[in-house]
């Protein structure tokens, strides 16, 4: 047997752990540009806080609140030149999956000249990127836990993967508390988007031992949590177990890649401006189908 495994992310995980921003922030620079979306995080109250945590530990901030539902590359551009003008030195993302690929693309823009997509695709190797704080407020995509940023073409509408160690946070702060405010269908679509990269990575030809234990552990967490949190019966256990089932889906697929579902939904995502996990869910019969024929020696 042998494989190799590097993550390189310090996961802060617990409840009331957002508190810790501050102190977190001021490792990696003095300024910060905060990426997040439209509405959610001033309805909530929680960008209010986070502008509070960087305060009190003495960084300046700028806000990016632009990013959309499956991230144009032109958001990912206008976010990194307004860190370039603002003179900003690290980057927190809080929100959704959407937003920390945005946060993770603005990072890395910011520091690597010309067109992010000749960087995706290989064409040309990315040298740096400003150091990363996330903060997830959805238990989805995982994204606090890998090195991908997932971003659309604006001219094609191709839906692809940014994949660098450069764009891994060097904190994911995980604070299951923030979860509890998601409206029902937000909480089915990036639950059903977690249980996914945990099957897929189980599923995957480069699954590895420390990848199967991760996958089988966030299914686990997933089935019996997610349907109690849906139908209003959960504790805290449940939202801590449906948030930590999503670090680890991250993680899994950072290490073990994607398989059949993510790669049909992306191009339909991408063209459409479907939600992910809506997608996703709507190809629940393909996920079985292929998962049977292939790997059937884990059925």
């Amino acid at each position: 047997m042998e494989f190799n495994y590097h993550l390189p992310v310090n996961l802060i995980f617990g409840r009331g752990k957002a508190a810790v921003l501050g102190t977190e922030a001021a490792k990696y620079g003095s300024k910060a540009l905060i990426v997040t979306g439209k509405s959610s995080t001033k309805k909530t109250g929680l960008l209010t806080r986070v502008t509070a945590y960087l305060k009190d530990a003495g960084l300046e901030y700028t806000v990016f609140d632009q990013v959309e539902q499956n991230p144009m590359a032109s958001t990912a551009y206008t976010g990194a030149r307004l860190a370039s003008e603002t003179n900003c030195d690290l980057i927190v993302g809080v929100g959704g999956g959407s937003i920390m690929d945005c946060a993770k693309a603005i990072a890395f823009i910011a520091c690597n000249d010309g067109d992010v997509f000749d960087y995706i695709f290989g064409h040309k190797t990315g040298t740096s990127a400003l150091p990363l704080i996330l903060i997830p407020t959805t238990c989805g995509t995982g994204s606090e836990g890998n090195s991908f940023a997932v971003l659309t073409n604006d001219e094609t509408f191709d839906k692809k993967s940014l994949r660098t160690n450069l764009i891994v946070a060097k904190a994911s702060i995980i604070d299951s508390e923030l979860m509890t405010s998601m409206p029902k269908e937000i909480l089915a679509s990036v639950g059903f988007d977690a249980l996914c990269h945990c099957m897929e990575a189980y599923l995957s030809k480069a699954c590895q031992p420390l990848v199967e234990i991760q996958a089988l552990t966030g299914i686990k967490l997933i089935a019996g949590s997610l349907v109690k949190i849906y139908n209003g019966r959960a504790d805290t256990e449940d939202w801590d177990n449906v948030s930590l089932a999503s670090t680890l889906g991250g993680m899994c697929i950072n290490m073990a890649g994607i398989t059949v579902p993510h790669g049909i939904e992306h191009p339909a995502s991408g063209l459409r401006n479907i939600v992910h996990g809506h997608g996703l869910a709507a190809l629940t019969p393909v996920i079985y189908r292929e998962s049977i024929a292939y790997a059937p020696e884990k059925f």
